[in-house]
C-alpha cells in the first residue's frame, strides 16, 4: 500500500487510539504508583511528610517519584478527559 493512496483517516479512529495510549499509561502509573504506597504504608503524598525516614537516598529517590507520578497521572487523566468528550 502506497502512502499516497491514503488520503483520509477517520478523526474517531486516531482518538480511540489515543485514548487507549492514555488509558494503558494510566494503569501502569497507578500500578507503580500502588506499589510505591505499599512500600511506605501510605495513601498519599500528603502522607510522604509524616515520615521520618525519607532521610535515606533510596526513600528521598522514591518520594520524588511517588510526586512525579501524581503530577503525570494528573496530566493523563485531563488529556483523557478532553479525548472522550472529543469522542462523544
Amino acid at each position: 500500500m502506497k502512502l499516497d493512496k491514503i488520503k483520509f483517516v477517520e478523526d474517531k479512529l486516531i482518538l480511540n487510539s489515543m485514548k487507549d495510549v492514555f488509558e494503558s499509561e494510566i494503569a501502569e502509573l497507578e500500578r507503580e504508583l500502588s506499589e510505591l504506597y505499599k512500600k511506605y504504608n501510605i495513601k498519599s503524598s500528603e502522607e510522604i511528610k509524616l515520615i521520618e525516614s525519607k532521610e535515606d537516598e533510596k526513600s528521598k529517590k522514591d518520594f520524588d517519584r511517588i510526586l512525579e507520578i501524581e503530577h503525570q497521572l494528573e496530566d493523563l487523566r485531563k488529556f483523557l478527559r478532553e479525548v472522550n468528550l472529543k469522542i462523544i
